[in-house]
């Protein structure tokens, strides 16, 4: 009998179990004690954030105490309760439900009550509203996933053995490998550029070994290399004379012209976690390159004696070139500080632009200011918003690449000038860590960046919507699983949205790199040296 009753009843038993806990889990609350704050939740999806319409679930998980959760939700076209352990996933097809009204081009609010169980019994929180938008964002986000830079240096190995990137569907959660390192002999490749939101179009600079950019066009790749500067560049005067590294780039909207700094990185530790500095452009200038023609054009108002240049950012009118500047450190400056660490801290970057023609590929001999630099003032990666009527930048310190803790991000408005004491609207998107790498979606409507304010030294991606004067609350990337965050190792760099699919795959980008190179060719324009002048709407106070 016994043997019988285990062999009817032995295969039921992990549906059993199943069906225990997910009674246990569905216990109604009681004796429930109201509490006025808001729930724990992980990632901080605090109260009145301001989500798109097609994002997909924000997921969250709440502390480790918690045993039961049930969760209230509600908005003007659906509602349910559920009852989790302490992971909140929300069903897909129940989400869309959930924001089918702010899809259909009416704002919406979804409205929370969360509460839980815990060691004392039960916990209501306080009702909790997320604000749906019925602005879209582009539906594709890619970045690099890479190791902190802290982790990477600090390995005895390379470690940059485990860089990829990836593309991101925002409006579910699948996720892609665009280009893997490790079918790449393991190397560091770094920032990509695409036209705005054009997937199918993309620069990519690999380091060594293998060094030289992969011009992906559709499913072409091909690898163009710059010639070696000592030989291409070696008439020209010393004080003109750097290697040809193409880094920071953005592609013109036309998409003939990229515009690249050529930069000399150097990396570098830190006393203090908040006096943390790890990479300087020790020299630096503004490239042009022509995808049709192979084309590296050299320009006296961008490749100077004077100046270092770096960041470039086209207008969306293809009109204007925004870089930052700053004048080469002077002789008894060096002299004053032989150690970089030092004299990183006396490097301060204007904001400034000058005139394009697209059609000869040639700019302006001036220089216009945009934003001067200042005591605590040093500007970098300036990013237009779609309109032209403004940008977002980072503002830092020192330095043009703000990776120690007080890198902020601040808004431009190029129409009007600001009041030295005026409230910036980016501010609610900063922390008192470090953010920067920021993009904008194609209807301007919602920005994304890279922060470091979860542990101050994985940067992972956050959305803030933007409504053209104020910006939102930043809320985190969702992710399908609640907990993926307190999990997570890894460094999300350089967030750029894009409005499709890209058709790159790590097989595509290996063959491009071990492909038979392109070698691009040099214009020069280098006789004169720029004139500088103040924008008329520039910027004085602080940012």
């Amino acid at each position: 009998m016994i043997r019988f009753l285990n062999t009817c009843f032995r295969p039921a038993f992990p549906a059993l179990i199943l069906l225990l806990a997910v009674s246990c889990s569905r216990e109604r609350p009681r004796n429930v004690r109201p509490c006025e704050t808001y729930a724990p939740v992980f990632p901080a999806y605090g109260h009145h954030i301001e989500i798109p319409c097609n994002i997909a679930p924000l997921n969250f998980t709440l502390p480790d105490s918690v045993r039961r959760t049930q969760v209230e939700v509600a908005s003007s076209s659906a509602a349910r309760t559920f009852h989790f352990r302490r992971n909140v996933e929300f069903p897909p097809k129940f989400w869309k439900r959930l924001t089918a009204s702010a899809r259909q081009g009416r704002t919406d609010t979804i409205r929370m009550k969360i509460s839980v169980q815990g060691k004392t019994g039960w916990i209501r929180y306080a009702t909790q509203e997320w604000i749906v938008r019925p602005q879209p964002v582009d539906p594709y986000l890619t970045y690099r996933l890479l190791p902190s830079i802290e982790g990477a240096y600090n390995e005895e190995k390379d470690g940059y053995n485990t860089m990829e990137l990836r593309e991101r569907n925002l409006e579910n959660f699948d996720e892609k490998v665009l280009i893997s390192n490790k079918k790449m002999e393991r190397n560091c490749f770094n920032c990509h550029v695409s036209p705005k939101g054009n997937a199918q179009q993309m620069m990519i600079h690999l380091r060594r070994p293998g060094e030289g950019s992969l011009h992906i066009d559709g499913n072409q790749v091909t690898k163009v290399v710059p010639p070696e500067a000592g030989k291409a560049l070696k008439h020209l005067p010393d004080s003109l004379k750097m290697p040809l590294n193409l880094v920071y780039s953005d592609w013109h909207p036309d998409g003939k012209w990229v515009a690249f700094s050529s930069n000399i990185i150097g990396i570098y530790g830190y006393a203090a976690h908040h006096a943390y500095a790890d990479i300087l452009d020790s020299a630096c200038n503004i490239v042009l390159y022509n995808t049709s023609t192979r084309k590296l054009v050299l320009d006296k108002t961008l490749w100077t004696t004077r100046y270092e240049e770096t960041w470039p950012a086209w207008s969306p009118d293809g009109k204007w070139l925004y870089f930052c500047r700053t004048p080469k450190l002077p002789a008894d400056t060096t002299r004053r500080y032989p150690d970089w660490g030092e004299r990183i801290r006396h490097i301060r970057f204007d904001l400034c632009r000058v005139a394009f023609d697209a059609e000869s590929g040639t700019f302006s001999d001036t220089v216009q200011i945009v934003a001067a630099a200042g005591n605590n003032r040093s500007y970098s990666m300036p990013c237009l918003h779609p309109d032209g009527k403004g940008l977002l930048a980072c503002i830092a310190d020192f330095n043009s690449v703000p990776y120690h803790a007080n890198g902020n991000l601040t808004w431009i408005d190029l129409e009007r000038q600001h009041g030295k004491d005026q409230e910036n609207p980016a501010d609610v998107l900063n922390s008192e860590e470090c953010e920067s790498w920021h993009d904008w979606s194609a209807n301007g409507c919602w920005t994304v960046f890279g922060s470091k304010r979860q542990n101050g030294h994985y940067e992972w991606p956050y959305i803030a919507y933007f409504d053209g004067k104020r910006f939102g609350k930043p809320f985190l990337l969702p992710q399908r699983k609640g907990n993926f965050y307190e999990n997570c190792f890894r460094v999300f760099n350089v967030p750029t949205f894009a409005r499709e699919t890209s058709s790159l795959t790590p097989q595509k980008a290996a063959e491009g790199k071990y492909a038979s190179a392109k070698e691009a060719s040099i214009r020069e324009n280098l006789s004169e040296q720029p004139r500088s002048e103040e924008f008329p709407g520039r910027t004085h106070g602080r940012m």
